[in-house]
């Protein structure tokens, strides 16, 4: 077979839990598949270290955006390529692909039927454009959990004869480190001093942090952490800045911004608590990494985080303030329950591989091949 990929997710300026899927599943495929062939298509410059020489990297075309360049140059290369399977590995794929290329969908989330008000406005106009034709082009689709798997039921209902859950999982960097170390290797490119309490993520509505930072503020008064936010800035955010700069605890909530993977395990290991009160999730890597790293999650007990953290995790209702800050003061006051959480997690989150969602991604691949 030659299996084509949307590799779109590799030019990112930010990693973010996409590039960490087509990045990892790419390198796993090609350390186990020995016989197929793959074309890593996409339409800007991007790094990646290609397996063996069975692997091609294709960086073509003229149209910008992305979205534009896949509906109408994509096509073209993947019949000149004699492509036979296209991974669409996120969300959508070239409608006006040759009818003889069968495809294989990656849906992440359905956060632009879920919650579309915490999307921007031109993605929320695009997925809703162009996702219900893909998923009926797809022969088969595969989502990240079973709330995604359940949520693209409920909105589009597909009929497929292959439709599979496969998880995404974490980098073996993430694991636990000493946490001395880890502090100081911190400080090497960030002041932080004292214990804290950390949150990861794009900096926008789907990420509850208006609510976030008002139960840290009413906890502050009772213990010495602060609140350390890590990750890009995204839309929609005037109103959670508001609430940040009008935030009676200002001094001691602290924005780093994106930080590079290499630092993360050690920002992970330093803290004391990871706190995630997302509204929506189609997977949610931010937890699972924190679990890996030795440290007690706080999270949502919505969409799929229930599904990643397991037992192992102190769930709470992200619309309840109080029940966000009775959890995080549960945590940090009592040794014994924290002590609890970092071994339940660090079991749980052993039960996510790459090797195991490569090894998913190219049996469905040869079972698409195969299907009549």
């Amino acid at each position: 077979m030659r299996i084509g990929i949307d590799s779109r997710p590799l030019s990112f300026n930010h990693t973010n839990g996409i590039t960490a899927h087509v990045r990892n599943v790419v390198e796993q495929l090609g350390k186990m598949d020995r016989e197929n062939e793959y074309v890593l298509y996409s339409h800007r410059e991007f790094d990646c270290s290609l397996p063996s020489e069975r692997w091609k990297k294709k960086v073509e075309g003229f149209t910008r955006p992305g979205s534009l360049w896949m509906q109408v140059e994509l096509p073209f290369w993947l019949r000149r390529d004699k492509i036979d399977i296209f991974w669409g590995t996120q969300h959508v794929l070239p409608i006006r692909a040759p009818k003889k290329v069968k495809t294989v969908l990656t849906i992440h989330d359905m956060v632009h039927f879920a919650v579309p008000d915490t999307m921007r406005t031109s993605i929320y106009f695009i997925n809703k454009l162009i996702v219900p034709p893909s998923v009926a082009r797809a022969d088969a689709i595969v989502a990240d959990s079973h709330s995604t798997m359940n949520d693209l039921k409920k909105y589009l209902k597909p009929k497929k004869e292959i439709m599979e859950v496969v998880h995404l999982a974490k980098g073996n960097q993430f694991s636990p480190r000493n946490r001395v170390d880890a502090r100081n290797n911190i400080q090497a490119f960030r002041s932080l001093s004292g214990p804290f309490i950390l949150t990861v993520g794009t900096f926008e509505p789907r990420k509850n942090m208006i609510r976030a930072f008002q139960a840290f503020a009413s906890v502050a008064s009772k213990i010495p952490h602060s609140l350390v936010v890590v990750g890009p800035k995204g839309w929609k955010d005037k109103e959670a800045l508001k609430e940040l700069q009008n935030s009676s605890v200002r001094d001691r909530i602290h924005f780093l911004g994106y930080v590079p993977d290499e630092f993360l395990p050690d920002i992970y290991s330093a803290a004391d608590l990871f706190f995630f009160p997302s509204l929506y999730e189609g997977f949610g890597l931010p937890p699972l990494e924190a679990m890996s790293c030795g440290l007690a999650v706080v999270a949502s007990k919505s969409s799929s985080i229930p599904e990643v953290v397991g037992s192992a995790a102190l769930l709470v209702d992200p619309l309840d303030i109080d029940d966000m800050a009775s959890k995080i003061l549960n945590v940090l006051t009592n040794s014994h329950v924290r002590r609890d959480m970092i071994e339940k997690g660090l079991v749980q989150s052993r039960k996510f591989s790459w090797e195991k969602t490569g090894q998913q991604m190219k049996d469905i691949f040869s079972r698409v091949w195969h299907e009549d």
